[in-house]
């Protein structure tokens, strides 16, 4: 997925997308949940996959590749918001729209 990424000069293991690619977030990666305590169908699905935007990667200390990825928490229209953080490369796939 990083086919056309380019350093930045200042730091060499920080590498942006341009454009940004579009991948798929699986949500039970980025908030790991034991066994369910009970169910609230009206909740916030946080064990789903959703579409969102990959703008760059980076190294991790320990050797993992992480992604800077906005990605939407809940419907927005309906009161979910957009997030933008580091995710662990596990939790990202490539999504072709």
């Amino acid at each position: 997925m990083s086919d056309s990424a380019r350093s930045t000069d200042d730091v060499p293991y920080v590498h942006v997308l341009d454009p940004p690619r579009p991948v798929w977030v699986e949500l039970r990666h980025v908030f790991p949940i034991d066994a369910p305590r009970g169910t609230l169908p009206d909740g916030l699905d946080v064990t789903g996959i959703v579409p969102g935007t990959l703008g760059k990667w980076a190294a991790t200390v320990t050797g993992h590749w992480v992604g800077w990825v906005t990605y939407p928490l809940g419907v927005p229209a309906e009161g979910g918001t957009w997030h933008r953080q580091w995710i662990l490369s596990d939790a990202l796939k490539p999504r072709t729209d």
